[in-house]
């Protein structure tokens, strides 16, 4: 009987897991699979970056599925992340850990728009950016660690800039309950600064007088990297605009000098004629005098173009420097390489 009654419980209990694998109650999930081209561009940004030679070190591994259509891998040193929209990005220590923890591009948070940099503020600190639509930081700091700033919050941090303004560099992550989003940053001369924001009460802030200071400021969309480089288009701009001034004035100063240069040549001539007319019974004063002036002349002619050439050739060799630097602005040596590399946040 006991014997009948286990073989029963056997079928029973087999036709239960054939159901419930049936129904997808013990499925494993599946992995997002990793787009296309996310192995050639990884693999191309890690030679940029200096290879096994970087701080990354070796690769560990292969290219796996990462987020909701990313793809990463890992290294001795870090990770490289990539997803279609945003390009292969280089993450380390502190701050990798700390996207990892809070759920990386499965959490909202996107993927890494940068590569780990250092952030161009007093002291040292570390940043990567996120696309996620409100826009979220991580910054690291050897003081205070990596904390997350995002939202409302982070844009009213960038606009009262960062880690050198008032409020100074995060203590804490952005929490967000029930639409009201609230931080902790450290402030300057250690007063810290709490941060809150509602859409129906706006911002809020100890001390209060830093919440006067974001009044009307518009949060619809994210503000600008905290403390991030400027755009390298502008930077462009402001080369040619530089370069296009250089060319603009070097030509009416250089017909300038050359009139002066005319205008001596012409009293030349002129004093030369004067003493000719005055002795014309001296035997050889002639052609002394014709030698004289045409001596005068030439000085005078070579010193205007040379002024002149030193003018426009000087602007014309100075713009194409320049634009050779420019040019080449990318390149360095594998010292300059070296002396480059970015530090690994928090390592």
């Amino acid at each position: 009987m006991s014997r009948w009654k286990n073989t029963v419980f056997g079928v029973g209990a087999a036709f239960g897991l054939f159901a419930a694998a049936g129904l997808g109650l013990l499925a494993t999930p599946v992995a997002t699979a990793q787009p296309a081209d996310a192995g050639p561009a990884i693999d191309a940004h890690y030679d940029d970056k200096g290879g096994a030679n970087s701080p990354l070190g070796h690769k560990i591994g292969a290219v796996y599925a990462f987020g909701p259509d990313g793809a990463a891998q890992n290294y001795q040193g870090g990770t490289m992340i990539y997803s279609p929209e945003t390009g292969a990005k280089v993450m380390y220590g502190a701050i990798l850990d700390k996207y990892l923890a809070l759920g990386g591009a499965d959490a909202g948070l996107g993927y890494p728009v940068n590569d780990e940099s250092d952030a161009p503020v007093a002291g040292t600190a570390r940043y990567s950016e996120f696309s996620a639509p409100e826009g979220a930081t991580i910054e690291w700091s050897p003081q205070h660690g990596a904390w997350l700033a995002r939202g409302p919050i982070r844009t009213a941090w960038s606009h009262l800039h960062a880690t050198d303004g008032v409020m100074g560099a995060p203590l804490s992550d952005t929490t967000v309950e029930n639409g009201v989003y609230t931080q902790r940053f450290a402030g300057q001369n250690g007063i810290p600064v709490d941060i809150r924001w509602s859409a129906a009460d706006g911002f809020a802030t100890t001390p209060p007088d830093i919440a006067t200071q974001l009044t009307g400021l518009d949060v619809s969309a994210p503000g600008a990297a905290p403390g991030g480089p400027a755009p390298e288009s502008a930077t462009a701009a402001t080369d040619s605009g530089t370069s296009s001034a250089a060319k603009w004035w070097a030509l009416p100063l250089g017909l300038v000098i050359a009139a002066a240069a005319g205008g001596l040549a012409a009293l030349v001539t002129k004093a030369a004629r004067g003493s000719h007319h005055s002795n014309p019974g001296v035997p050889g004063q002639n052609t002394a005098s014709d030698s004289a002036t045409a001596r005068g002349k030439a000085a005078a002619t070579s010193s205007a173009m040379t002024a002149g050439s030193a003018v426009t050739g000087g602007t014309a060799m100075s713009t194409a420097t320049a634009g050779m630097r420019r040019a080449g602005a990318h390149l360095a040596s594998a010292a300059e390489r070296t002396r480059g590399m970015p530090r690994a946040g928090g390592v």
